[in-house]
């Protein structure tokens, strides 16, 4: 089965919705954001809860989309919109490692809504894997 889009979030925004049916019906690509949350979270001026709070958050591998919700109320975001096109997640969970994040604290986190999309899936099987066992 062909998919023509995939409209992401836990809920969908409603005004991608639209935007999706408008584009459809007029013939056109649909313009929703393909960039991270903390650019979502800059545009709208909330200050960043990784540096300002040292709060764990996905939004830097986490496409944009939500309305910037969790960060908002400061808490990380959970990553509901999914991963962004390229996330780079061994550096975020290197971040999260110097903040002294326990590695299945890390695990658990891209696990959450993103657990089947290979690059979560890879970042937690990573986390769990001792550091002493001989790679493959």
């Amino acid at each position: 089965m062909s998919v023509d889009f995939e409209l992401r979030g836990c809920p969908i925004n409603k005004h991608q919705l639209l935007e999706v049916l408008s584009a459809f019906l007029n013939n056109r690509k649909p313009n929703v954001p393909h960039y991270s949350q903390c650019i979502e979270c800059k545009q709208a001026g909330t200050v960043c809860v990784m540096v300002a709070q040292g709060i764990p958050c996905l939004g830097p591998v986490t496409q944009a989309g939500c309305g910037n919700l969790c960060p908002s109320y400061w808490r990380g975001c959970y990553g509901c919109f999914g991963p962004k096109e390229t996330p780079n997640t061994a550096s975020l969970s290197h971040w999260f490692e110097q903040q002294g994040m326990p590695a299945r604290e890390i695990q658990h986190a891209y696990r959450s809504f993103n657990a089947n999309a290979p690059s979560s899936a890879r970042r937690a099987s990573v986390m769990t894997k001792p550091s002493s066992a001989p790679s493959r």
